[in-house]
């Protein structure tokens, strides 16, 4: 779980990184700029598993939790859908943002060296126009299912303060968002041109990348009491449940746990290198792929569907 929320957190380093990077070295902008949405990408995943921990502690009690749920249809109040079935589509529609981010990160490199990119053009012939509609029509869909999965199951995780992590967490790709249309509107209008003080490269990424970098500031001071570290810390004369925080390393002579220590290792070295370890991103993927069609399985010896149950 912590792991989780460092794939979370790790997004406001990210931002303000990449961020002031792009202001000392604008060229490099268009290739750094997309990998940032992969990085956002990967913390909605990860937001959308965390609810998911908090739900049931592992694969096969998330199997019977959401067994059990009726959903409401969006369309029709009258029709509702298994719980199983909607989280299988919660999560695909979650999973591909990081993958057509990833798609899209790949492209705009390519594009911008093959000099088709065009950062201040909209224009249909190059591949600026494209890439963002691409961007924004999966991040749409991703968090319009996080949202949706909130909605429907906030009344059993409110011990875990699910709306501040939302807030926090949303907030910051939000705000993000909204400033780039805002200052695609403006740029329209020319509403920021080249003038004596004003180069070329601080209308068209320094002034937005430094307010980023800016924002980033307050979102870090509030993002520890939305995700505290609390429930994650060692005690002394009980261990916390697995479902909760991290399990404490056991003596195998004397079977109790040792004292501040975890599976993360000395100062969470092994949490660092499994949060950068794209191999354990994947794992956790296939993980959850197999706990689909594990329920897959269980439904078809019942003689039911998984994507056919309404």
């Amino acid at each position: 779980m912590a792991l989780r929320i460092m794939r979370i957190a790790i997004v406001l380093p990210i931002y303000s990184i990449f961020s002031f990077l792009s202001i000392c070295f604008p060229d490099a902008y268009v290739y750094l700029i997309g990998w940032v949405e992969v990085f956002q990408g990967i913390a909605l995943y990860s937001f959308l598993m965390l609810l998911c921990d908090f739900l049931a502690p592992n694969d096969r009690h998330k199997v019977y939790f959401f067994a059990s749920l009726r959903i409401p249809s969006s369309y029709n109040k009258d029709k509702t859908t298994d719980g199983l079935s909607w989280l299988w589509r919660t999560w695909f529609f979650v999973l591909q943002y990081p993958i057509v981010s990833f798609v899209t990160a790949i492209a705009q490199c390519i594009t911008q060296a093959a000099g088709v990119y065009c950062l201040d053009s909209r224009d249909r012939r190059f591949a600026h126009l494209w890439i963002n509609v691409t961007q924004v029509i999966s991040v749409a869909f991703a968090v319009l299912a996080i949202l949706r999965l909130y909605r429907n199951v906030k009344s059993y995780i409110q011990e875990h303060k699910p709306l501040a992590k939302l807030l926090v967490f949303k907030l910051v790709v939000g705000l993000v968002f909204l400033e780039k249309i805002i200052f695609m509107i403006v740029d329209s209008a020319n509403g920021l041109e080249p003038s004596d003080t004003l180069s070329y490269a601080d209308t068209i990424i320094g002034i937005p990348t430094m307010i980023i970098c800016l924002q980033m500031i307050p979102f870090a001071l509030v993002f520890p009491y939305s995700y505290p570290t609390k429930p994650d810390k060692a005690s002394s004369t009980t261990r916390a449940s697995d479902s909760q925080q991290h399990r404490a390393v056991v003596d195998s002579e004397s079977g109790r746990p040792f004292a501040k220590r975890y599976q993360g290792g000395p100062l969470g070295i092994c949490a660092w290198l499994a949060l950068w370890n794209p191999v354990d991103f994947f794992r956790d993927i296939m993980s959850t792929l197999y706990m689909f069609r594990a329920a897959e399985m269980e439904l078809r010896e019942a003689g039911v569907s998984l994507n056919s149950r309404v």
